[in-house]
């Protein structure tokens, strides 16, 4: 952008891999907000639903000895998981960002100019706690630290990439 009276190069920009820490950062801010809104109301209802334990192994037997319980158990927190993958694959799909992406200033772009919502559906698949997706918990960020273009597993498979704006002065 030129200055009146001044003879300044115009700033010129590109967008390049976002940075792992702003990226982890925005995923944090975003886990937070989803802890607030979806997962808060459905953790009381959890706790005022279960007798209280001292330990993980009377918590265990009850569990096992209560099928009913543990299916209904089952049931929500699929129903979170899948209220959690919508809410990362729409944000992204409808404004290509979450809230938590907006305030590090970062986004994602599709490695073709039309990304479809299936894309943003299978790089949101890490949310949902059920083999084989949760195996993506450690693959992930594996592959953010082992590829040249810092993408996750999920990005490279849905051919997406999560991206900030860099300026060139």
């Amino acid at each position: 952008m030129k200055k009146r009276g001044l003879n300044l190069p115009e700033e010129r920009t590109f967008k390049g891999p976002a940075l792992v820490w702003k990226r982890f950062l925005a995923f944090l801010t975003d886990f937070l907000i989803i802890n607030l809104v979806l997962f808060f109301p459905f953790k009381r209802l959890i706790q005022s639903s279960m007798p209280e334990f001292g330990s993980f192994s009377e918590t265990y037997a009850y569990l096992i000895s209560n099928q009913s319980y543990t299916q209904a158990l089952t049931v929500v927190s699929l129903a979170m998981s899948i209220f959690a993958l919508f809410y990362f694959a729409l944000l992204e799909y409808k404004i290509q960002q979450t809230p938590g992406k907006m305030l590090l200033k970062i986004s994602v772009i599709g490695e073709k100019k039309e990304v479809r919502f299936w894309q943003y559906l299978v790089r949101s698949l890490f949310i949902i706690p059920i083999f084989p997706f949760f195996l993506l918990w450690v693959l992930d960020p594996l592959f953010l630290f082992l590829t040249k273009t810092n993408q996750r597993l999920s990005e490279i498979l849905s051919k997406t990439k999560t991206v900030e704006e860099y300026i060139i002065r």
